[in-house]
């Protein structure tokens, strides 16, 4: 198992420059390894033995049963879902079959590795895609500056380098915020459709299996039904045809266990919870980002929190001058600098910006600019 996953370190791996928030980092980081570590879970026949096991009386062909059961798919009985067990029934959803009767096809189980893995993959898109616009524009202005210890000549000359890059590329950063606000929608708009994809992919059943998993836990023991075993049924039925000994079609009529689906179930429960904290999580980034590009005041406010030993004129210079996209740039800049370094920059800019004007917004909004 530590071989397996060790492949994945480098998802866990500490960035030395962060270009992105928290948020972005649970959609391209933590989603993936999850997601990646399910997968590979659910192909470890080793650690959880065989995928389906079929009860049948014909012994010498029992493994060819299984392989067409497997590959076929296998189903249950709609009506028999609420019948007592062990009175009118064996197992929920298994009864006799009488022609007519509804089937519930299951076939989704083969799938279930292959379809975690492609959602591996869309979630590291957004970060793709950011790494490609972002070319390092941060690490080149931050340089050495997240060390506290700096020497102070070395110190000196960074600060004063990063000062002038920025006093002469402020407004130039428009194309660069627009592309991190795009990327970062781009996570919304992708875990809304993984929801629709598993809801898709399991029948219907992802989109209220959250709720109905709480609603059964509060329910009477006595009359509940378990939601998991509907979704991902333990106990199913397989109807195999074969030629008789005098070559007539015999019907060969089979109960097949799912073990593994005992795993899928615990797998989609937590990834439910997981996509919906996600959800909601990213709306409230979308909506400080609008907040944040529309409404000055709380530009002002994150800078603050970001240098709250400069001076207050100072800031409220950069304040009246910067655009939402200068104020994305210096607070990731904040992020990856050491905080007494970053408030001498600030006062720094502010005191370069009083004394030599400011640099006015280019009538283009490409990013050709080379920083620094």
């Amino acid at each position: 198992m530590l071989t397996l996953f060790s492949g994945l370190k480098g998802l866990v791996k500490p960035r030395a420059i962060c270009t992105d928030s928290f948020v972005f980092r649970l959609h391209s980081k933590w989603t993936v390894l999850i997601l990646l570590c399910c997968s590979i879970l659910l192909t470890c026949r080793q650690h959880f033995g065989e995928p389906i096991h079929c009860l049948q009386r014909d012994v010498a062909r029992i493994k060819a049963l299984e392989n067409f059961c497997w590959i076929h798919a296998t189903f249950v009985l709609p009506h028999a879902w609420n019948a007592t067990v062990g009175v009118h029934v064996p197992h929920p959803g298994i009864d006799r079959h009488l022609p007519g009767q509804a089937k519930v096809y299951h076939g989704y189980y083969q799938w279930v590795a292959l379809v975690l893995l492609l959602q591996g993959v869309l979630f590291y898109i957004p970060r793709y895609i950011w790494k490609m616009w972002e070319k390092g524009m941060i690490k080149d202005f931050t340089q050495n500056l997240h060390d506290p210890l700096l020497p102070g000549a070395e110190c000196s000359k960074s600060c004063k380098l990063l000062v002038h890059s920025l006093h002469i590329h402020l407004g130039h950063f428009e194309a660069y915020f627009k592309k991190y606000f795009f990327c970062e929608f781009l996570t919304f708009l992708n875990v809304m459709g993984q929801m629709w994809l598993l809801d898709t992919f399991l029948g219907g059943a992802f989109s209220t299996f959250g709720i109905k998993v709480v609603q059964w836990d509060q329910w009477d023991q006595e009359y509940r039904t378990d939601p998991l075993v509907k979704a991902f049924p333990r106990m199913t039925k397989c109807q195999f045809y074969d030629f008789g000994s005098s070559g007539d079609i015999q019907r060969v009529d089979a109960l097949c266990i799912l073990p593994l689906n005992v795993l899928n179930e615990k797998i989609f429960i937590c990834l439910w919870f997981w996509m919906v904290m996600l959800l909601c999580f990213t709306l409230i980034v979308i909506f400080y980002r609008l907040c944040f590009a529309g409404i000055p005041i709380v530009r002002y406010c994150a800078l603050v929190t970001r240098a709250p030993q400069v001076n207050k004129g100072a800031l409220e210079k950069l304040y009246r001058a910067c655009h939402a996209s200068d104020w994305f740039v210096l607070c990731l800049i904040a992020k990856n600098i050491d905080n007494k370094h970053f408030n001498s920059i600030v006062g720094k800019l502010a005191v370069a910006m009083d004394q030599n004007g400011y640099v006015p917004k280019p009538s283009t909004s490409k990013d050709n600019t080379t920083y620094v």
